[in-house]
């Protein structure tokens, strides 16, 4: 299967990529002339050869430029800690692994998968995340957030960094440039070609040539189906090299370190994001009962609130009860600290409290939950962890399989269910434990 999965992941590539060329190519010789009937076409007897090189060269070229901006960007971010080969040695560090375990970890599974590695990351964050990305005159380079050293044990987080590795071994870099290179400048075009097919149409029901204003109407839907069309196909096919670039890391990573550690790791990273999913959904409905809103919670104040949740928290019904505690003290103590109002964290608590059970007893007025509901669509892993310590062994891990292959339409976690997942440019967490356990013949 994992062979399927290369050969799949590499047509797909190059789908994309005759995708792109056929959009660029498209944009370039287009020619726009208002004078005629249909405003827009392609003649090449009209078409500047030279001009429209010029253009397919500088989308092109322009589409790099911004890729390495955007890497530019990410990398001068101060929430972006260097652990190699550099590191400031005097900057505090207060995480669950050493600067000196993340790197050695890194190295030794490079080493051992026969890749090198040229810089190494940790991202500031309390979301689990971890992604690498390979670019002439950068280098190779693996991010590692910090929450996720708050999640996993020492084994799952080697698997999630084997995991990476896999990326580079199996030269995804490819893929992440792909998916991360921008299509602004195609769809500025698109967009240009919609406005003066639009004024042309209009200067035609001014001057009342409704025959000439219905063929442009027809031309102006036309070009926007096909450039939809285009684009849509183009996204599709990168974002399923994307769902077979991640099932081939998760087989490098089981491959190095064990099934057991990295399906363990996805669980626990895929219910961490659960139980943020959940959180963040909470704030936003405690933000809709102010009717004064003037918009939604700023990503900055977002992840604040997400900082006040526990780091390695992964219990979605925890995350609904503490909500409403976490997003009025959060409010409360950022007006404190703005604001200078005279509030200490005592005073904050005695504020908050009282309006905690209002508040559940609303929501659960607004939206019951049903457990019924969820037992329908999911299958919680939680029920097979007959040891409660959160994590499965090789015999839970037995069951589980067994309960996903028995009720193949459930998934593992409610986020997903319902969830278009050829629109996901990650594979859902059910498929890719199941694909570990079919590789390994589990």
């Amino acid at each position: 299967m994992i062979e399927d999965i290369t050969r799949d992941k590499w047509i797909a590539i190059y789908a994309f990529l005759i995708m792109d060329f056929i959009q660029i190519l498209l944009v370039s010789l287009l020619y726009l002339d208002d004078t005629t009937l249909f405003v827009v076409g392609i003649n090449l007897s009209q078409t500047n050869p030279l001009f429209s090189v010029g253009l397919f060269a500088g989308i092109t070229l322009m589409q790099l430029v911004m890729l390495y901006l955007s890497a530019g960007q990410m990398l001068r971010s101060p929430d972006l800690i260097e652990l190699h080969p550099k590191f400031n040695a005097e900057a505090p560090w207060n995480r669950r692994y050493s600067r000196d375990d993340i790197v050695k970890w890194t190295l030794d599974l490079a080493k051992k998968s026969d890749v090198s590695v040229k810089k190494i990351f940790l991202m500031a964050s309390p979301l689990p995340n971890a992604y690498t990305f390979s670019l002439p005159l950068i280098g190779t380079v693996i991010v590692v957030h910090s929450n996720t050293l708050d999640v996993l044990n020492a084994e799952e987080m080697q698997a999630i960094i084997a995991h990476e590795v896999g990326h580079i071994k199996n030269r995804d870099s490819i893929v992440t440039i792909f998916t991360r290179m921008p299509s602004f400048f195609i769809d500025l075009i698109y967009l240009y070609v919609y406005v003066r097919l639009a004024l042309a149409l209009a200067n035609s029901l001014v001057s009342l040539d409704l025959y000439s204003a219905a063929i442009r109407a027809i031309v102006l839907i036309a070009f926007f189906i096909l450039s939809r069309v285009l684009t849509l196909v183009s996204q599709f096919f990168m974002k399923k090299a994307s769902r077979d670039a991640e099932l081939m890391s998760d087989y490098h990573a089981a491959s190095v370190l064990g099934h057991e550690a990295t399906i363990n790791g996805l669980i626990r990273l895929g219910q961490r994001v659960e139980a943020i999913t959940v959180l963040i959904d909470e704030i936003r409905w405690l933000e809709s009962l102010n009717p004064e809103r003037v918009g939604t919670t700023s990503n900055a104040e977002l992840m604040r609130m997400i900082t006040q949740y526990p780091l390695d928290g992964i219990n979605e019904q925890n995350a609904q009860q503490v909500a409403p505690w976490v997003f009025l003290s959060t409010r409360l103590k950022h007006m404190r600290d703005v604001y200078g109002l005279n509030l200490n964290d005592a005073q904050v608590k005695d504020a908050v409290e009282p309006a905690i059970d209002p508040l559940l007893k609303k929501r659960n007025d607004a939206k019951p939950s049903s457990k019924t509901t969820k037992a329908t669509q999911v299958v919680d892993w939680r029920k097979v962890d007959y040891d409660g310590d959160r994590r499965l062994s090789s015999q839970e891990i037995t069951d589980l399989l067994k309960l996903l292959r028995t009720q193949p339409t459930k998934m593992l976690f409610d986020r997903e269910v319902g969830v278009n997942l050829m629109t996901l440019d990650h594979p859902d967490f059910k498929r890719r434990i199941l694909f570990i356990a079919d590789e390994f013949g589990l």
